[in-house]
């Protein structure tokens, strides 16, 4: 009887669980207010990964085996743009056009063209991946 009851009850918890009204979720978003601050930052992120020649099949047969390393590699740059927020139709044409910059220094001059001034830069390397990152500010 003890055996009945127990597999009744092991039986039963799953379907009284589910029985039970789903609580609503409490989704919390992000608001941006406007501030009193006198300038808006951005930070550039350039993603630098480095492919091997090998590995596209690039290598030409002409070419001797003792290749240079610098040769055999490939670099392939992926920019992001990071307003924290801030929209703005100069800012959605900048993160738009991210795709054609080939190089951080490119990034920069089409930043600095819209008013945007260089503040600091650090690069982060792991994993044979380099990252870049470019602090920038402008006046409101």
């Amino acid at each position: 009887m003890k055996k009945i009851v127990l597999i009744m009850l092991v039986t039963m918890v799953p379907f009284l669980t589910m029985a039970q009204k789903k609580a609503k979720k409490n989704v919390k978003t992000e608001k941006i207010v406007e501030s009193n601050s006198t300038y808006n930052f951005m930070v550039i992120t350039g993603y630098e990964m480095t492919i091997k020649a090998e590995d596209t099949g690039d290598i030409k047969a002409s070419k001797p085996v003792e290749l240079k390393s610098r040769e055999m590699m490939k670099t392939k740059m992926m920019i992001n743009f990071d307003f924290g927020g801030i929209k703005s139709p100069e800012n959605i044409n900048l993160m738009k056009d991210a795709r054609r910059y080939m190089t951080m220094a490119a990034a920069v001059n089409a930043a600095a063209e819209g008013g945007w001034e260089f503040v600091s830069a650090n690069v982060l390397s792991a994993s044979g991946n380099i990252t870049h990152y470019y602090y920038m500010k402008r006046k409101k």
